[in-house]
């Protein structure tokens, strides 16, 4: 008997897929993570996109039974760090000694240390003398010493995801706790942005002991696997996969956003489980684009609207814009009309925008005028990037969009309402 799912659990967005996992063996992602473990005195940092993978490869590799995830946004200090190794492990900080000394030529030494998990570690021994006084007494050990003690008797692997998240002045000392477990264990490290790592890598002795993993973003066939695998164990046709590939197309390259997309259409056509008889997969009933403004109206990223209203205006009001369609707006909502006019397409010249606009608008502003509005558009998403990439640049006379989301809400948001498009 075929095993039966429910869609919830194939078409899993922000989560650890099964059935729709796609190991993406051209590029050997899981084959040299696998490497990396294989040796020792190395640290592994993985990078790449937002919502591309990065954590639900390791988490193949690595499931949280196996190794010690550690999160970002927890570490506030490198206590922090080392606390988290030490409750995993499930290990004590106290350490209970006990002698005793005997006047007759022997003497009773004796140590029991607390270590959960591994059982307690006693030992003893005889020197002469006969006892004439006992004590016992106990001292806190440092939590660093207590982790690596534990580290050195069960060599835990450790995952630190969001490690973007961890302020820099941390971060330092969270490089130099990593560079003493790397003789012992495992550590890697994931983060939105290559630089994120640049402070462990600049760590004294840390030269060549980093190894680094790109995720690209996924191509469309990566992304139809994806619908392809979960339709089949729920028992769905997609013939010539059209369906799949609609859902590819405007996922831009991002995993989360076609399990997303998958989920919302099964579950919308009544599917909430593997099918008893194979069922036919149509278009959304209300058709494609009702069912993807649905999606994008309920996750619109916040710094839309940001760019949207562009920077501060001092002195003078920005110059009114007349559009085609008889409204007017000023310089920033054109613009990203003009961009998701395009598609829109994730880079983009200024040529290409300036003739987005002429489809747009009665009069063409003046090229410089949109270079300098689109520096604008970068500088604020510089200043709203947070700790992960901005969600567009512009440079060398190049819009790159990086944020699928904002993509994907700039091609299906409500564009008609004046909240979101400025017009007049």
């Amino acid at each position: 008997m075929a095993e039966r799912y429910l869609t919830r659990n194939v078409f899993v967005a922000g989560g650890e897929p099964e059935v729709t996992y796609n190991p993406r063996d051209e590029f050997k992602l899981e084959q040299e993570v696998r490497e990396y473990l294989d040796q020792s005195g190395k640290a592994l940092s993985i990078s790449g996109p937002s919502k591309s993978g990065k954590t639900v490869l390791i988490g193949r590799v690595l499931p949280k039974a196996e190794a010690i995830w550690i999160y970002g946004q927890d570490l506030t200090s490198v206590d922090v760090f080392w606390e988290s190794i030490v409750d995993w492990l499930g290990l004590y900080d106290e350490v209970e000694m006990t002698d005793g000394v005997q006047n007759q030529g022997s003497a009773q030494i004796g140590m029991e240390v607390g270590f959960a998990g591994f059982g307690k570690a006693t030992g003893s021994g005889t020197v002469g003398g006969a006892t004439t006084h006992g004590r016992r007494f106990a001292r806190q050990r440092s939590i660093a010493d207590v982790a690596r003690g534990g580290l050195a008797t069960l060599a835990v692997p450790i995952v630190i995801d969001d490690f973007h998240y961890v302020d820099d002045a941390v971060k330092r000392d969270i490089a130099r706790a990593i560079k003493s477990l790397l003789p012992t264990t495992h550590v890697i490290m994931i983060a939105v942005p290559h630089e994120a790592f640049q402070i462990v890598r600049e760590e004294p002795d840390m030269g060549g002991r980093v190894w680094h993993q790109q995720i690209r973003h996924w191509d469309e066939d990566e992304l139809r696997f994806i619908a392809r695998m979960g339709f089949e164990a729920l028992g769905i046709i997609d013939d010539g996969e059209v369906v799949a590939a609609k859902l590819a197309e405007n996922s831009f390259g991002a995993p989360f956003l076609m399990q997303q997309l998958c989920y919302d259409l099964t579950v919308g056509q009544h599917i909430q489980q593997t099918q008893d008889e194979p069922v036919a997969l149509t278009e959304p009933p209300s058709g494609w684009d009702d069912f993807f403004k649905r999606i994008a109206m309920r996750t619109a990223p916040p710094i839309f609207e940001k760019v949207r209203r562009g920077p501060k205006v001092r002195g003078q009001e920005r110059m009114e814009r007349q559009l085609k369609d008889g409204s007017a707006t000023d310089i920033y909502p054109a613009l990203l009309m003009a961009i998701a006019h395009t598609g829109p397409q994730t880079v983009l010249t200024q040529p290409q925008i300036m003739k987005s606009l002429d489809g747009i608008l009665v009069e063409n502003p003046r090229g410089r005028d949109v270079a300098s509005s689109l520096s604008s558009m970068a500088d604020i998403a510089e200043e709203e990037r947070g700790t992960a990439d901005p969600a567009l640049v512009y440079k060398n006379d190049e819009l790159h969009i990086l944020d699928p989301f904002l993509c994907f809400f700039m091609r299906w948001g409500t564009w008609a309402t004046d909240s979101y498009t400025g017009t007049r």
